[in-house]
């Protein structure tokens, strides 16, 4: 009888604790959501790559499939004279079409780059998610491979939020090198800037590490920060390039804002790209990426599956 009056007494907190920290998971992830991704199904002009300054003979638009089945668009973008293959991570915010017009200077720097949206951005299926956006950076790097040239040098590159998928990424495969364009140091410090008075970080979570990645990383990195940053403060920029023990260059845009960088010195960047581009080596580096486990591949293929299944049910909705 004292036993169970014991374990009653017990049940209550044990009740409580439980109920809290669900609510508090629960309430994290909504944070995470609402605030990291902020996707759009509209371009910003057109869907057109001409649009926004990009030959239609340098552009050919992609296709491709995630492991769980959804569907993601890109544009794999040709330079004239290519001296290195890139993969583009875009930031939060609506769609390939927000930096489109970033294109034309990369291919002036001699960057064949596959511009990409992740789910639930611009004509991708699905729904954004923290995992999902990194399982689509990884997807894209693999369809990356079939595309570029393979004589030349492949750079992964990170935009914003991007920058923090980007170093996800480069541990699950690898690159020759990587670029960081106004990328934050991890997620629980950007919430801290972005909500000083409020201890919001606390539920940020630390799944966007990026500052723990380039400590381990070992191939060359160039930071690209504006000096004025509105979003994402230089002194990340800073902290990011000094953690980096391999081959580094650093690129900060005197008065440079988040967004308009290429807009205030477009001649710096290129030069600055096309030279990080010209002194890494032709052939691919060797680099130790996370592997792959047995339960991963059997739960993908269930998210294919299951997928497939859906996108099956409503095309036959639709056929009736």
């Amino acid at each position: 009888m004292r036993m169970r009056t014991k374990l009653r007494k017990l049940a209550i907190p044990l009740l409580v604790g439980g109920a809290a920290l669900t609510v508090a998971e629960a309430a994290r992830r909504i944070f995470r959501q609402n605030r990291l991704f902020l996707p759009s199904r509209h371009p910003v002009k057109s869907w057109d790559p001409a649009d926004y300054g990009i030959a239609r003979d340098a552009v050919e638009e992609q296709w491709f499939e995630t492991p769980d089945g959804e569907l993601l668009h890109g544009w794999y973008c040709r330079a004239k004279k290519p001296i290195a293959s890139g993969l583009f991570c875009h930031g939060n915010t609506g769609n390939i079409t927000v930096t489109a017009d970033v294109i034309p200077h990369l291919l002036d720097a001699g960057f064949n780059v596959l511009f990409f949206d992740y789910r639930g951005f611009g004509k991708s299926s699905g729904v954004p998610t923290i995992t999902g956006v990194v399982s689509d950076g990884v997807t894209a790097a693999r369809f990356h491979d079939t595309l570029r040239p393979k004589n030349l040098p492949s750079i992964l590159y990170g935009f914003s939020l991007g920058g923090a998928v980007a170093a996800q990424v480069i541990k699950r495969h690898p690159f020759d090198a990587l670029i960081l364009h106004s990328t934050f140091t991890s997620l629980p410090e950007i919430t801290r800037v972005a909500f000083p008075r409020f201890p919001l970080h606390r539920f940020a979570g630390n799944f966007f590490d990026t500052l723990s990645v380039v400590r381990r990383l070992t191939v060359p990195l160039l930071v690209v920060h504006g000096s004025a940053d509105e979003v994402i403060p230089a002194w990340m920029a800073h902290q990011l390039y000094d953690a980096c023990g391999v081959e580094k260059q650093i690129e900060i845009v005197n008065g440079g804002l988040h967004k308009d960088l290429y807009d205030r010195d477009c001649d710096a960047l290129v030069w600055a790209i096309n030279r990080f581009a010209s002194e890494l080596p032709p052939g691919a580096r060797v680099i130790q990426v996370e592997p792959e486990t047995a339960a991963d591949r059997v739960f993908d293929s269930l998210l294919r599956f299951m997928r497939r299944m859906t996108r099956r049910r409503k095309l036959a909705q639709i056929s009736l």
